[in-house]
């Protein structure tokens, strides 16, 4: 089985759009948090920054992900086909813009329908973790 390449941003592209997009500063922490945490749930999220789980983190995320991927139109295109590409269900998700869903040693999905974790777990794209910076 051969892997579906991501396309990949640059950190700096990325930080353009960010400054672009005039997110809030809840929008800009939350997206903060994900580029400095690396691996997180909608569990850890809502703990860690203290929210409200209502509207789910995931969505705000992908409202968050919509507003950067009209700075950078192209490659967010790229972004929701290669995301429709790796689902198991033939739909994109928003939020693979900035981070996917971990998979284990055996490339199965840490997610509950997979049987792997309580919630799914979400990962960074590398070159966008900010951690060890």
């Amino acid at each position: 089985m051969q892997a579906t390449l991501r396309p990949i941003l640059s950190a700096e592209k990325f930080e353009e759009a960010i400054e672009k997009a005039t997110l809030t500063d809840s929008e800009q922490e939350l997206i903060d948090y994900i580029r400095y945490t690396g691996v997180f749930s909608q569990p850890s999220i809502v703990k860690d920054l203290r929210i409200k789980s209502k509207p789910p983190v995931l969505s705000i995320l992908c409202e968050i992900c919509r507003k950067i991927g009209t700075q950078v139109p192209e490659h967010f295109n790229a972004i929701r086909k290669w995301s429709k590409l790796i689902s198991a269900h033939d739909v994109h998700w928003d939020g693979d813009l900035i981070c996917s869903t971990a998979q284990n040693i055996d490339g199965i999905p840490l997610t509950p329908e997979a049987g792997t974790c309580p919630y799914e777990t979400l990962v960074v794209h590398k070159e966008l973790f900010t951690g060890l910076g």
